[in-house]
This record gives structure tokens, C-alpha cells and sequence, in this order.
């Protein structure tokens, strides 16, 4: 019982996805949604080719998948920035340290 969601359904849980995991503000997540947004119109767009011409379906769609996540990286602040960045390169995201109190005896 899969229900076909509408782009903006899908667009929507792609930038909750990445807002969470990302701990974006308000602004951010407005524009990782355009994003999502304008991705999911444009594989809708080229969706028939699915069964056409599956090679170029492909192509076209990695592209646009491409072109999204330039512009994701470039919804992040320089710190989500070089931390993306180092993922990506196959890192791992940084955790956050906790002071250690010093011992005075």
C-alpha cells in the first residue's frame, strides 16, 4: 500500500531529514527545502524517461542530484560547511567534546 507522494511531500522530508541531522536554523531549513523542492520538480519532469530510456534517466537525474547538493552545502555556515566537506571525504562527523574539569588537590 506505498502511496505516491507529491514532490513538495517529498521535498519536505528530505529537509526535516537534513535540518535534524544538520541542526540547522530557520532560515536554513526555508532554503534546504527550496532546494529538495526544485529537485524532486525537476526528477518529476524527467520521470518518463524512467521506462524509455532508463541510461539517460539516470544521466539527467544524477545531475540533478549533483546540482542540489552544491547548493545544499552552500545552505550550511562555514563551520557545517568544512564538516560536510570532511565527510564526504570519508570522515566522520565530529561529536561534540565535553570539558574535562581539572583535578586540584
Amino acid at each position: 500500500m506505498a502511496q505516491e507522494s507529491s514532490p513538495a511531500e517529498k521535498a519536505r522530508i528530505k529537509a526535516n531529514r537534513f535540518a535534524k541531522e544538520w541542526q540547522l536554523e530557520h532560515r536554513q531549513r526555508d532554503n534546504v527545502y527550496a532546494v529538495y523542492l526544485a529537485q524532486e520538480k525537476k526528477i518529476a519532469e524527467i520521470i518518463h524517461l524512467k521506462e524509455a530510456d532508463s541510461k539517460e534517466f539516470r544521466k539527467q537525474r544524477k545531475a540533478i542530484v549533483s546540482e542540489a547538493e552544491k547548493k545544499l552545502v552552500r545552505s550550511l555556515n562555514k563551520y557545517q560547511r568544512a564538516e560536510y566537506q570532511k565527510i564526504k571525504n570519508g570522515g566522520k562527523k565530529k561529536r561534540k567534546k565535553r570539558k574535562r574539569k581539572r583535578w586540584r588537590g
